[in-house]
């Protein structure tokens, strides 16, 4: 050991019960006299899933992939309208009104048959939620004696027979 090592450990020897002169403190095992469980109550929502069978309409729509009953129909409306109006002056527009009619009549019957409904019969679920509260215990109420004294304190846990108890001395100035 140097000397440098030597001078510092012997300093740190010196120094420690200097500073702790005006102060001593010791660990002494207490008898412990009473304990009671500090318990709290815990609520706690518990999901659950409740499903019911229900009737359900569905309604499939058909793409129409054609423009024929719409064409079709324009061509019988105009036709059509055509022949009545034949000695009108105003034919041509009678036609024309005949024409749009008819595709607008052929258009919705072709979406009428490409659209099905039907029944089926389904799980409907929703989430429910069930409230339940436990017990559970937070902490220990500890009474011990002491000098001839009971004194209490709080505990995280079971303390068993005895408790630590630091006691510190300190002279009167």
């Amino acid at each position: 050991m140097d000397r440098f090592s030597f001078a510092a450990a012997l300093m740190a020897i010196l120094l420690v019960p200097a500073a702790n002169a005006d102060r001593r403190s010791l660990v002494v095992d207490a008898p412990v006299v009473s304990v009671q469980p500090i318990v709290r109550t815990v609520a706690e929502r518990i999901p659950h899933e409740v499903c019911r069978r229900e009737r359900v309409r569905v309604v499939e729509r058909g793409r129409v992939g054609s423009a024929t009953p719409g064409l079709v129909g324009a061509v019988v409306g105009g036709t059509v309208a055509g022949v009545l109006g034949r000695n009108s002056r105003h034919q041509p527009v009678i036609a024309g009104a005949g024409a749009l009619l008819g595709a607008s009549i052929g258009h919705d019957r072709a979406q009428r048959r490409a659209s099905q409904s039907y029944y089926v019969n389904e799980d409907v679920c929703e989430v429910e939620y069930e409230r339940r509260e436990r017990e559970e215990v937070s902490g220990y109420r500890v009474s011990y004696r002491y000098n001839g004294t009971i004194l209490h304190t709080r505990s995280d846990h079971y303390p068993g027979d005895t408790i630590p108890v630091r006691v510190e001395v300190s002279p009167l100035r």
